[in-house]
């Protein structure tokens, strides 16, 4: 008789444990590199946060006197919903100079 060529059983439920193994791996050690990665940029957040200038002047200009407060009241609204979200907002008074992408200079805010 012929030796029997088929391959044990054992074998192929090993290769399949392989091959289902493989992309757990490859899951875990992506999530370990950005883990990594990401690390620095939030200490440089927690340590400087990012920073918008509201040009109060310039979100009211258009606006008619008798809608001016409930403006300046949306204002404030949303400055205290950014800086509870991290964002330091400052005046556009108070700054002496600063980069022109850190201003806001309409009456939205993002």
């Amino acid at each position: 008789m012929p030796p029997e060529s088929a391959v044990p059983e054992v074998r192929k439920s090993g290769g399949v444990l392989l091959l289902a193994t493989i992309p757990l791996f490859a899951l875990a050690g992506g999530y370990l590199g950005a883990e990594i990665a990401a690390r620095p940029l939030r200490e440089a957040i927690a340590t400087r946060p990012p920073v918008l200038i509201v040009d109060v002047a310039a979100a009211l200009d258009g606006i008619a006197p008798a809608d001016v407060g409930e403006a300046i009241a949306d204002l404030k609204a949303t400055a205290v919903r950014l800086a509870d979200g991290g964002v330091l907002v400052l005046d556009a008074q108070a700054v002496l100079a600063a980069p022109h992408d850190t201003y806001v200079l309409s009456g939205k805010l993002p």
